[in-house]
């Protein structure tokens, strides 16, 4: 039950500085601003999960949220409609928008889900995607793939995109710090799950360190290096003319 509360503490504080994975959180929500690039129509975010990026969207899009039974259990927000990533119910060249935001990584044929986002996009119709490169399993035993910008580049003009953009996600020194602080949470937990006193004095004090050590990153943040050690990359995409 601790374990439970400990977790539901974190997604209270997602997105601020008090949050122990601020530091990689940051970026993706800096990403999703890019999101106003597509200017109208219909949009679909696959793989919504909890998210509703409604507020990220222009007011004039419909998005429609998918996601599937099994996976989306897992969370409290319901998708608009259940569907498999591979085999969307959509018709052809109808949406102005697709969003695969940080879901790739879980479906271990990802090659099928970009042809069925080439499908259905119309042919001035955006793709955005975010994907980890350097982040832990999560999600498990659903998380397969990790990938290099430009094997990602390489998958999307196979399958018939032309890359736009490639936003890296931070560098070797805050990856490195963000990785310190997943580590200290992953203690903590192991202590809850022994001993709920040693556990919670744990945590109190790996809490703390996460802060400082937030707090200590702002004059590494941005920092340009040659992008080789980052937590993943954003992506918009287009269908080749």
């Amino acid at each position: 039950m601790s374990t439970i509360k400990l977790a539901r503490f974190l997604d209270f504080l997602k997105g601020s500085l008090l949050h122990p994975q601020w530091l990689s959180d940051r970026y993706h929500l800096l990403s999703r601003r890019k999101l106003r690039a597509i200017k109208k129509g219909l949009v679909f975010d696959v793989g919504s999960g909890n998210s509703d990026l409604r507020q990220l969207l222009d007011p004039s899009i419909s998005l429609v949220r998918i996601d599937y039974p099994s996976t989306n259990a897992l969370y409290n927000k319901k998708p608009d409609i259940y569907a498999d990533a591979k085999c969307l119910p959509v018709s052809d060249q109808c949406a102005d928008g697709v969003l695969l935001l940080e879901v790739i990584e879980h479906i271990f044929d990802y090659k099928v889900v970009f042809r069925e986002c080439h499908r259905i996009l119309s042919s001035e119709g955006i793709l955005c995607i975010s994907v980890p490169f350097i982040y832990p399993i999560h999600d498990s035993p659903y998380d397969f793939h990790r990938f290099t910008r430009y094997g990602l580049e390489n998958e999307l003009h196979i399958a018939g995109f032309d890359v736009m953009e490639v936003l890296p996600h931070g560098n070797s020194i805050i990856v490195a710090m963000q990785m310190f602080n997943l580590s200290l949470l992953e203690i903590a937990k192991k202590c809850i799950e022994k001993n709920l006193f040693v556990g919670v004095c744990v945590s109190s004090m790996v809490y703390i360190v996460c802060v400082l050590n937030n707090v200590l990153s702002f004059p590494f943040l941005s920092l340009k290096f040659n992008n080789s050690a980052v937590f993943g990359y954003f992506i918009i995409a287009t269908p080749a003319g």
